[in-house]
């Protein structure tokens, strides 16, 4: 599927992408003829082996510039795929992918990962209540990644897939300096813990695999599912930066 140019910059039919991963973001501009993708080469892997897993309805949380979004779509080809935005600033090149495929395609700018009502409007009216992707790719603050999978994750099929992007970053030297914004923020990483426990008491949660790039969550395909993270063991609230 990926026809490489160089090291950096591949295509999928018609569409270039260029990997430009740099920590605190990327500078560089999707362009409707190259969009930014702000991953580094070892995610691709990830998200080729979701290819003939019959994904036809996606979520993806945050957007940047729009690459992973276009990406997602050529590579899966669903039937539906929608986005929320913090930012409401527009991303020209996405903004007009999206309107030459208007009838598959949605954004919703200056919508938060953690806005129960609206993820939950948009489950309901682009995809008639049911997902088989979700992708966060978000704030990655963990109460906020934790309010998005609650409401998400439920609204997954049998055998659907949530991935949850960029978990490592408190572990970074930069963002273990006090001086950092992001030094007071608890670690992504608490959320293991509560995966941890959904596993191990939960028949909703079928699988967790942890990797460098990302946690990849597999919804069970059992018949009756419990409601998540109800259990009262030690939860990993108090994980700090190291």
């Amino acid at each position: 599927m990926l026809n490489w140019l160089d090291e950096a910059t591949f295509k999928i039919g018609d569409v270039t992408f260029t990997l430009d991963y740099m920590l605190g973001g990327s500078k560089r501009p999707s362009d409707v003829k190259n969009f930014t993708m702000m991953k580094a080469t070892n995610f691709l892997d990830k998200y080729l082996s979701l290819q003939g897993k019959g994904i036809q309805k996606v979520l993806e949380l945050g957007v940047y510039q729009g690459g992973s979004y276009v990406f997602l779509d050529k590579l899966l080809r669903p039937a539906r795929i929608s986005a929320v935005e913090l930012e409401t600033k527009p991303i020209p090149a996405l903004d007009r992918y999206i309107s030459e495929n208007r009838e598959r395609c949605k954004l919703y700018y200056g919508t938060s990962q953690a806005d129960v009502d609206a993820l939950e409007r948009i489950v309901r009216d682009d995809f008639d209540g049911e997902l088989d992707l979700v992708v966060d790719d978000a704030s990655h603050f963990y109460e906020l990644t934790k309010t998005s999978f609650e409401t998400l994750f439920p609204r997954l099929k049998p055998g659907g897939t949530y991935i949850i992007e960029d978990w490592s970053w408190s572990f970074e030297p930069s963002y273990q300096d006090t001086s950092h914004s992001w030094f007071t923020q608890p670690s992504l990483a608490n959320i293991f813990i509560d995966l941890a426990e959904e596993l191990s008491i939960n028949n909703s949660v079928h699988e967790v695999t942890i990797g460098r790039e990302m946690i990849v969550i597999t919804k069970t395909t059992a018949a009756k599912q419990g409601p998540l993270f109800q259990g009262k063991g030690r939860r990993g609230r108090d994980l700090q930066l190291l």
